[in-house]
């Protein structure tokens, strides 16, 4: 006879033990409802309806709408679809989304994506830029500054060869920050990058904030552990998932096998949010 196996219960480490990135009371929170699983099929839907009749020439409609960013509706379908990469002005939509949950006093600004293609190419006089940095916008009272990083990684591959990760600037921990969920800063290609980031931050801050409390002298480039792909696709919702969830303390706890979930409670909350002006219940019925 053999004696009943029960369950072993999980034991946490002791707090002399515990790493400061995990969070380990958290809840696993990335089941998407029922009412999202429907809104996310009729996207899907909709978008390969439209790419059926119109194969070479998107005719779809505008199914987000939140001031001068719009997204179709095939333009979602094939960013959110299974293994389907984001496109950047989609990507540009979700980061306004982030933004737009944020509390009012939070401390936390994340930038728009086009910033980082700037910022590698050291590309520094752009106006808008420029503006987004301007000291009376007092990015130095912000505990952290976000650049959602559009890569290319496979330069044989301009326009397949992409990959977005996040480099954060946590002026609360005086660093600068990679948080890639394929990569590490002991590959050469991220190293090189996160270098330019940081050498262009460097550069605009010298200009706009040369007289701040806030001194990057000491800043130093460290890497964050975070989830990882299993696959060379889906780094996009990765990358949002962890500029949603990263406050500095605890990494958002979740893996590969969540994504499928959490790209249909994005479309679903980029496409329910109050401040979508297009007519998607009309689209979408």
């Amino acid at each position: 006879m053999h004696p009943h196996q029960f369950e072993r219960r999980i034991i946490k480490p002791p707090p002399c033990k515990r790493s400061p990135f995990i969070d380990y009371n958290e809840k696993k929170v990335y089941m998407s409802k029922p009412e999202a699983n429907r809104l996310y099929a009729s996207v899907i839907l909709h978008g390969r309806i439209n790419e059926e009749e119109s194969p070479d020439v998107d005719t779809s409609v505008r199914v987000i709408e939140y001031g001068k960013y719009f997204v179709m509706v095939r333009e979602l379908a094939n960013s959110m679809k299974k293994e389907g990469f984001v496109l950047s002005h989609v990507m540009e939509v979700g980061i306004q989304n982030i933004m737009m949950n944020l509390p009012p006093d939070s401390k936390k600004l994340v930038m728009p994506v086009r910033f980082s293609v700037q910022m590698q190419n050291m590309e520094l006089n752009g106006k808008e830029l420029i503006s987004r940095f301007k000291k009376s916008n007092r990015l130095d009272r912000k505990d952290m500054i976000m650049f959602p990083v559009l890569e290319n990684i496979d330069k044989t591959k301009p326009k397949i060869g992409n990959h977005y990760w996040i480099f954060n600037v946590n002026i609360r921990d005086r660093r600068f920050e990679t948080l890639d969920s394929w990569r590490t800063l002991k590959n050469k290609s991220l190293d090189v990058c996160a270098r330019k980031m940081v050498a262009s931050f460097r550069s605009l801050w010298e200009e706009h904030y040369a007289s701040s409390r806030v001194s990057l002298d000491e800043f130093g480039l460290t890497n964050i552990g975070v989830p990882k792909q299993n696959n060379e696709f889906n780094c996009d919702v990765f990358a949002l998932t962890i500029a949603n969830g990263w406050e500095a303390r605890a990494v958002p706890k979740f893996t590969a096998e969540d994504i499928p979930s959490i790209r249909k409670q994005l479309t679903n909350t980029w496409v329910e949010n109050a401040n979508n002006k297009a007519p998607w219940k009309t689209i979408l019925k």
